[in-house]
C-alpha cells in the first residue's frame, strides 16, 4: 500500500469539470545519484573545551554506474585531509565551511546598509541544499561503482540487496526525495545493482553556532553542565553536529556511540597545557614526573567550574535517540565511557539526538495502570523513561504521570509504537516547549511543573502527550514534501486532542474545540492556505501556532462529516491504517502527501466528497461567515431559512496589532500572500429545530450556493405547550433531578436555582415581562441550531432569533457547544437585568461545566456599570460569599482548591470585577475593595495546593481597577408610575395618580442623590486606594526576592502592573524599576519581562536601551533568552511604526494644537494648521492599517538614529547567533535602511616584498596606493 501521490500533480476540479483549486506544483525532486542505507556516527564530546571530535561512516547504494562526486552535508567543522576514505581508500575532497560567512571578515568595512551584501553570502545556508552538500567527495580511481552479484553470499551484498528491496516500493526507490530523474524501472533495476559504497568522514567541530547546546560552562552560569542538540523544521541542524544527508526525507537506520567524561569531575577538568621541549635546556629524567607528581608534590587539578566533592562523582548519563545497545570504559582514558545506540528504523538525520549531562533518571512505567498492561500482554509494554537534573525528579514524576498511559491508549487504539523505548530529558534554553527525535523528546523544564500547582496542569500534560503522538506523526511517518506537513502536525495534534477527551471529558474536549474555532475564524484572515503554510514555516514560530492551531481543526470537522456520511469509525480507523503500513510495510509506506493522504481517506472510509473538501479547507484559505434568518410559515407550516455566505464583505483592512508585526512584517519580506478567498464553502450542514413538544428535529441540507433558502417541515402536529404548564413543572421538580444524561428530562434541566421570592430579592433577579411571555408562547418553536454536529469552522450570525431562544438553549439543550454559543450571546449584548439574571443562575448551578461558568462571570463584567446601578457588581460580590465565604458573612474561607472547577470560576471572579467602570471610567470603590480584600485576606496555610497563580490574578487585576476606561453612562430614572384604570371615580383615580408621582419624584430624587453621594465618595477613596494598592503589588514584589515563586511569577506579574500603570499614567515613568531586573543572573523570565515592558513604554528609542537589548539578543547564551528578545525588539519597532508615542493632531508650529487667531494672518494659519493637521491623520491611519504604511514610517522614523544602526549591526557580527538569528536581524536593516551595493575594503600596507638575484638579496617596500570601491 502506497500512501504518497505517485502521478503528476493536476488541478482540483469539480465534477463538472470546473477547476476549483490551483494545480499542485510538481517537486523539484533533487538528485543524489544514491541512496543512504545505513549510517554510523562516533562522537566524543569535551566539556571542558566545549568542542567535539568525531567520524560518521556513511553506507550509500549507488543508482547509476556514473555516480563519480558524492555531496554530503557538513556544517561548522574541519576535515582533516588524507583521512576521508571511500570503501577505505584515501579519497579527495573540496569543502569550505558555509558558516564562516555568518562572519565578516575585518577587512570588510561593512555597515547596516550593506545588508544585502551579507545577505547574499549566507543565501545558500537557508536555500534547498538537498543533493548540493558543501562537502563534495570525489570517488578514487581505485574503487569503481561495481554490479551485484545477486547469488553472492557477501553479508555485505546481502544487506544490500535487502536495503534496496526496502527502498523500492511500486517502481520508486528510496525517499522521494533521492530519487532520480530518470524512470521508476530504471531506478528500481539501479538500487539493487550495484555494490554498497562506504564513506568514512572524520571531523572536528571547536565552535558551535548551531547544533549542539552546552549549559553551565559560562561564567556566571550556575546551572550544572550539561549539553544538548538542537533541531528546526528545516534541515541545517543536524548538518552542525556531524556531516550527514540532512533532508527529511533520506532516511536510514543508525548505528550511534558516543565517548564522554565518567562523572562531572572528569568533565569539567581543566586539560593541562602541553609541555613544550626546550632544546637549549638539557634534560633531567632522574627528575622528571612520576605518577603524576613532580618533585614529590602532586597537582591540584583544577575545573572549569567550581564543583563539590559530591557534584565531581556525579555520574554523567548519555541519553540518545535508539535503543541502547552498550556501555563500557575508554580503554585509553579511564576517566571516559562509551555508549553505542541504535535506530533500527529508517529515519532523517534531523530525528537523531541527544543530551549529555549528570541527568537522574525516572521510571515513568511505573505509573502504568494494570489493566492497560494486561490489553498490551506479556512483553508488550513500553518503558517509559524520564531524565533531569539533579533535584527536579518528583516534578517530572507529577508532570509525567498520564504519559504511561496515553502511549498504551494510543498503541491500543491506533498500532504499535514505532520504536523500542521512550524517553524524555527536561533541559533548559530550548526555544520550543519540546523538540521532536527518533524515541526521545527534548523537553523544556518551563513545562514542568510540583504537585502542589494547578493552573498549568492540563496544557503541559497536553504539550507532552503531543510530543508522545509526534513518535508516530513526525517522527516514523513523515511529510513527502514541505507543503505536506499540515498532515502530520494534523494528526499528531488530532491524536492528543482524542486522548485529552479520554483523560478530561467530553465537555472539556467540545469546549476547548469550540474555543479554537471561534479563534480560528478571526485569525484566518489574509492568511496562506494551509497547504501553502507548509513551504512557509521556516519563517517564525507564528507559522506554526497557526499551524497547530488550523490544521487538526481541519481533520476534526473532516471526521465529523466522515463519521456522519458513511457511519464509519472516521478518522481514527485511518490512523489505524496508516501505523500499520508504517510498521509493516516497506519505506515508502511511512510517506504522506496531500493528495495521497486524502484518496487513502476515501479508500479507507468510502468517504467520496473529500475532493471539494480538500480544495475549501486545505487549499483554499478562510473561514465562512454565515448569516443566518428564519421564520415560520403557519400557512406552510415549514420553517423558513435563509443562509448567506459573503466572504468578500470580511474587513481588510483592519487595525494592525503589535503581537502580529512580526508576521506581518516577514510575510511582506518574503513575499507571502493571502491565500485565494473562498466565494462560497460548500458542505453538509446539520439544522436542529426544538419544536414545541420539546423534541428536537435534526435536517441534514447540502450547502451548495453563497445564499441559500431552505425550507425545513414543521412535525408537531399539537398546539404549543403554555408557559404556565411549563412553569408549574419547573416548580414541582426540585432542582437536581433532572440532570445532564436523563433521557426524559423535563424543561428547565439547567439553570433552574434562584427560584423563590426571597432569592429574586436578594439576588436582585427579574423575570420575563408578560409581553415578552406572550410572545415566547406565540412561538412555534423554542429554539433552533445551525451546524448542530459542529461539521464547519465558521462565524454564525442570526439576524432574527430572539434573545429568549437562546436563553431556552442555554437551559435545556445539553451540548456543551450550544451553551457556549449561547453563553457568547448574553456576553456580546448590552447590559440588562434579564441577562444578568441567567448569568447569575448559570454561575451558581454547579452541574454546568465549569468553561459556561467561567463565561457566565465574564459575562456579568458588563453589568456591573453605573447603567445598572452596579447590579452586577453586587450579584458576584453574592457568589462569592455563598460559594468561598463563611455561611452568613463576608469573611473568606481559607483556600481549598481540591474541587478545582471551582477554583477556576473563583479566578475569574476577580478578573471580572476589575473591568466595572463607574461614569467617571474608574473601577467603582466596592468593586476594587472586593479585589483588595481578597488579595489582603488571602489564606493558604491549610490548602494543599499552592496559591501563586490566584495571587498573580489578584494582583493583575488590581492594577486594572487603577486604570481609568470608558466612562459608564448613568443609571436612567424610572419611568413615571400611570394611572390605574381599575378605580371608577375619575377624581380619586387623579388623586391617586398625583400621590404616586410625588412618592415617585421623592424616591427617585433620594435615590439620584444617593447615587451622588455614593460618586463623590468613590473619588475621594481613590487616592487612598491608590497608595494602598501599591504597596500590596510592591509587597508581592518584595516577597519574591525572599522566597521565590512558581516560575517566580510574583515579580513578572508585578511588572506587567507597573507597566500598565505607568502606561495609563497612573504612575509616573520609573525606568529604573524595570532595569534593575537587566542584569546578567537575573532568571530568564523575568528578565525578558523588564525588556518587554520598558520596550513597550517607548525605550527603544533610548539608545542605552536599544544598544543593550541588541546586545543581549546577540550574545547571550541562552537560544530561548535570544529569541525572546527579538520578538521584544519587533515589539518596540511595531509602537514606533504606529506613531504609539506620537500626537496625530499636533501640527507643526503649534502647541498642543492650539493656533492663536488674534495674530496677524491667523485664517489663513489656522487652515494651513487646519490641512496639516488632516494629512497627519491620514498618516496615522495609514500607519496603523496598512503594513506597508506601517514600514514606511518605520523607516522614516528610524533613519537618523545612528546608535541603533550601529548595534543593529554589531549585533549582526555576533559570533553567537546562527543562521536564522542573522537573517532575522539582516530583515531588520532592509525594513530601516537603503542598501548600499558599495564598500570600502581595508589593505594591509605597505606591504614588505624580497627578491633574489643569484646570491644577491635585495629588499624594498611597495607602496600602493588605492581607492577600492567594489560593485556587487
Amino acid at each position: 500500500m502506497v500512501i504518497h501521490d505517485l502521478h503528476p500533480r493536476q488541478p482540483v476540479v469539480d465534477p463538472e469539470g470546473m477547476q476549483i483549486a490551483a494545480p499542485i506544483e510538481e517537486p523539484n525532486i533533487p538528485d543524489y545519484k544514491f541512496v543512504l542505507s545505513h549510517q554510523k556516527v562516533e562522537l566524543d564530546i569535551d566539556f571542558s573545551t566545549q568542542s567535539l571530535t568525531g567520524k560518521v561512516e556513511l553506507t550509500i547504494l549507488p543508482q547509476t554506474k556514473e555516480l563519480s562526486v558524492i555531496k554530503i552535508d557538513a556544517r561548522q567543522c574541519s576535515i582533516p585531509r588524507g583521512k576521508v576514505l571511500v570503501n577505505g581508500v584515501v579519497a579527495d575532497f573540496d569543502f569550505e565551511d558555509p558558516m564562516e560567512a555568518l562572519s565578516i571578515p575585518d577587512h570588510l568595512l561593512w555597515g547596516a546598509n550593506q545588508y544585502d551584501l551579507q545577505r547574499e553570502r549566507i543565501k545558500h545556508l537557508a536555500e534547498d541544499t538537498r543533493s548540493r552538500g558543501t562537502l563534495e567527495i570525489t570517488l578514487p580511481r581505485g574503487v569503481r561503482v561495481e554490479e551485484v552479484d545477486p547469488f553472492s553470499e557477501n553479508p555485505a551484498t546481502q544487506r544490500a540487496l535487502a536495503a534496496a528491496r526496502a527502498s523500492v516500493v511500486d517502481g520508486i526507490s528510496g525517499p522521494l526525495s533521492a530519487t532520480p530523474a530518470n524512470t521508476p524501472k530504471t531506478a528500481a533495476e539501479q538500487a539493487g545493482r550495484f555494490q554498497p559504497l562506504t564513506i568514512t568522514i572524520p571531523f572536528i567541530i571547536k565552535h558551535f553556532r548551531d547544533g549542539l547546546h552546552f549549559i553551565g560552562l559560562a561564567e556566571g552560569d550556575a546551572r550544572f553542565p550539561y549539553a544538548y542538540t538542537r533541531h528546526s523544521v528545516d534541515p541545517g541542524l543536524a548538518s552542525c553536529i556531524f556531516p550527514c544527508i540532512d533532508d527529511p526525507a533520506m532516511r536510514c537506520t543508525w548505528d550511534i556511540t558516543i565517548k564522554c567524561s565518567r562523572t562531572l569531575g572528569d568533565a569539567l577538568k581543566k586539560k593541562p597545557l602541553p609541555v613544550r621541549n626546550n632544546p637549549h635546556k638539557p634534560s633531567h629524567h632522574g627528575r622528571g614526573l612520576v605518577n603524576g607528581i613532580v618533585n614529590g608534590v602532586k597537582p591540584v587539578e583544577e575545573y572549569q567550574v567550581p564543583l563539590s566533592e559530591e557534584e565531581k562523582l556525579l555520574e554523567m548519563v548519555v541519553v540518545c535517540s535508539g535503543e541502547v545497545m552498550n556501555e563500557s570504559m575508554d580503554i585509553e582514558d579511564g576517566t571516559k565511557k562509551i555508549q553505542s545506540f541504535q535506530v533500527s528504523r529508517i529515519v532523517a538525520a534531523r530525528h537523531i539526538g541527544f543530551a549529555i549531562g549528570p541527568f537522574e533518571q525516572v521510571d515513568l512505567s511505573e505509573y502504568r495502570e494494570d489493566e492497560d498492561g494486561e490489553k498490551l500482554g506479556q512483553g508488550q509494554a513500553l518503558q517509559l523513561l524520564g531524565y533531569c537534573l539533579p533535584g527536579r525528579a518528583d516534578e517530572v514524576r507529577h508532570s509525567c504521570s498520564p504519559l504511561a498511559h496515553a502511549v498504551d491508549h494510543f498503541t491500543l487504539s491506533f498500532g504499535s509504537y514505532p520504536f523500542s523505548q521512550y524517553s524524555l530529558v527536561f533541559v533548559d534554553d530550548q526555544i520550543r516547549d519540546v523538540e521532536h527525535t527518533a524515541s526521545l523528546s527534548l523537553c523544556s523544564t518551563r513545562i514542568l511543573y510540583g504537585e502542589d500547582i494547578i493552573d498549568p496542569e492540563i496544557e503541559s500534560i497536553r504539550t507532552l502527550v503531543h510530543a508522545i503522538a509526534s513518535q508516530w506523526f513526525g517522527v516514523s511517518i513523515v511529510p513527502e514534501e514541505r507543503s505536506d506537513r499540515w498532515i502530520t502536525i494534523g494528526l499528531s495534534h488530532y491524536m492528543t486532542a482524542l486522548y485529552m477527551k479520554h483523560l478530561c471529558g467530553n465537555n472539556e474536549y467540545l469546549f476547548r474545540q469550540k474555543t479554537l474555532s471561534d479563534k480560528l475564524v478571526k485569525l484566518d484572515v489574509d492568511r496562506p492556505s494551509l497547504f501553502s503554510l507548509g513551504e512557509t514555516l521556516h519563517l517564525g514560530q507564528f507559522e506554526m501556532e497557526f499551524m497547530e492551531l488550523k490544521a487538526p481543526l481541519v481533520l476534526f470537522i473532516l471526521d465529523k462529516r466522515i463519521i456522519k456520511a458513511s457511519a464509519s469509525p472516521g478518522l481514527t480507523r485511518v490512523l489505524a491504517k496508516l501505523v500499520m503500513a508504517a510498521n509493516t510495510g516497506q519505506a515508502e509506506e511511512s510517506l504522506v502527501s496531500t493528495v495521497g493522504f486524502r484518496r487513502f481517506v476515501e479508500k479507507v472510509t468510502k468517504y467520496r466528497q473529500t475532493e471539494p473538501f480538500w480544495s475549501q479547507w486545505v487549499f483554499g484559505a478562510g473561514c465562512p461567515i454565515l448569516n443566518i434568518s428564519q421564520k415560520f410559515n403557519k400557512k406552510r407550516n415549514s420553517v423558513e431559512m435563509t443562509i448567506s455566505q459573503k466572504q468578500d464583505t470580511i474587513a481588510t483592512q483592519r487595525p494592525l496589532k503589535k503581537g502580529s508585526f512580526m508576521r506581518e512584517m516577514k510575510e511582506e519580506l518574503h513575499g507571502i500572500y493571502a491565500g485565494e478567498l473562498q466565494p462560497v464553502f460548500t458542505g453538509p450542514l446539520t439544522i436542529r429545530i426544538h419544536e414545541a413538544d420539546g423534541t428536537p428535529y435534526e435536517h441534514i441540507v447540502e450547502i451548495r450556493e453563497g445564499v441559500q433558502k431552505i425550507e425545513i417541515p414543521y412535525n408537531t402536529k399539537y398546539k404549543r405547550l403554555k408557559r404556565n404548564k411549563r412553569h408549574k413543572e419547573r416548580v414541582n421538580v426540585a432542582p437536581g433531578d433532572h440532570g445532564e444524561g436523563g433521557e426524559d428530562a423535563l424543561y428547565y434541566c439547567l439553570g433552574d436555582v434562584l427560584q423563590t421570592p426571597a432569592d429574586y430579592a436578594q439576588w436582585q433577579l427579574f423575570d420575563w415581562d408578560r409581553d415578552t411571555e406572550k410572545k415566547m408562547d406565540e412561538e412555534s418553536y423554542e429554539w433552533l441550531r445551525v451546524d448542530a454536529d459542529f461539521e464547519w469552522l465558521c462565524e454564525k450570525a442570526f439576524t432574527s432569533m430572539p434573545s429568549y431562544m437562546y436563553v431556552s438553549q442555554l437551559q435545556q439543550d445539553r451540548d456543551v457547544v450550544a451553551q457556549q454559543e449561547s453563553m457568547k450571546f448574553l456576553t456580546q449584548q448590552s447590559a440588562h437585568p434579564l441577562a444578568s439574571t441567567f448569568c447569575v443562575r448559570t454561575l451558581m448551578d454547579s452541574r454546568y461545566f465549569h468553561g459556561i461558568r467561567t463565561m457566565a462571570v465574564q459575562a456579568l463584567a458588563s453589568h456591573g456599570i453605573a447603567e445598572t446601578d452596579y447590579t452586577g457588581s453586587r450579584q458576584l460580590e453574592k457568589v462569592y460569599q455563598e460559594l468561598f465565604c463563611y455561611r452568613g458573612t463576608k469573611t473568606s474561607r481559607p483556600n481549598d482548591f481540591s474541587d478545582k472547577r471551582t477554583y477556576w470560576v473563583e479566578c475569574e471572579i476577580p478578573k471580572a470585577m476589575a473591568q466595572m467602570r463607574n461614569e467617571d471610567g474608574y473601577c467603582h470603590r466596592d468593586a476594587r475593595h472586593f479585589i483588595l480584600d481578597m488579595l489582603r485576606f488571602n489564606d493558604n496555610v491549610s490548602n494543599e495546593y499552592s496559591d501563586y497563580h490566584k495571587i498573580s490574578i489578584l494582583l493583575s487585576a488590581l492594577a486594572q481597577s487603577l486604570v481609568k476606561g470608558e466612562p459608564s453612562k448613568p443609571a436612567p430614572r424610572a419611568s413615571a408610575p400611570t394611572e390605574d384604570m381599575t378605580i371608577q371615580d375619575p377624581q380619586e383615580r387623579t388623586n391617586d395618580l398625583q400621590r404616586r408621582v410625588a412618592a415617585h419624584v421623592k424616591q427617585q430624587d433620594d435615590l439620584v442623590q444617593k447615587r451622588q453621594e455614593y460618586r463623590e465618595s468613590d473619588r475621594q477613596d481613590y487616592p487612598q486606594f491608590k497608595v494602598a494598592a501599591l504597596e500590596e503589588i510592591e509587597r508581592y514584589r518584595r516577597m519574591d526576592e525572599w522566597v521565590n515563586s512558581y516560575q517566580n511569577i510574583y515579580t513578572t506579574t508585578v511588572l506587567d502592573c507597573k507597566r500598565l500603570l505607568m502606561k495609563e499614567k497612573v504612575t509616573p515613568l520609573e525606568p529604573l524599576d524595570f532595569a534593575q531586573y537587566l542584569h546578567d543572573g537575573t532568571a530568564d523570565l523575568v528578565r525578558i519581562k523588564a525588556f518587554e515592558c520598558l520596550i513597550d513604554l517607548g525605550f527603544i528609542t533610548h539608545k542605552a536601551v536599544a544598544s543593550l537589548l541588541l546586545n543581549l539578543l546577540s550574545t547571550d547564551s541562552s537560544p530561548y533568552v535570544r529569541s525572546h528578545l527579538f520578538e521584544v525588539f519587533c515589539l518596540g519597532l511595531a509602537g514606533v511604526a504606529f506613531g504609539e508615542n506620537k500626537n496625530p493632531d499636533a501640527a507643526p508650529g503649534a502647541t498642543n494644537g492650539e493656533v492663536d487667531l488674534m495674530a496677524d494672518g491667523a485664517e489663513a494659519d489656522a487652515l494651513i494648521v487646519q490641512d496639516a493637521s488632516t494629512e497627519a491623520r491620514k498618516a496615522q491611519i495609514l500607519r496603523t492599517t496598512s503594513i506597508e504604511g506601517a514600514l514606511a514610517a518605520l523607516k522614516e522614523d528610524l533613519k537618523t538614529d545612528e546608535v541603533l544602526k550601529d548595534a543593529l549591526w554589531t549585533a549582526i557580527k555576533s559570533t553567537e547567533i546562527g543562521v536564522s538569528e542573522q537573517q532575522d536581524l539582516l530583515d531588520i536593516c532592509s525594513i530601516l535602511y537603503d542598501a548600499v551595493e558599495s564598500m570600502i575594503v581595508k589593505l594591509r600596507l605597505p606591504r614588505f616584498w624580497g627578491v633574489r638575484k643569484g646570491d644577491r638579496k635585495v629588499r624594498g617596500i611597495l607602496f600602493i596606493l588605492c581607492n577600492v570601491c567594489a560593485n556587487v
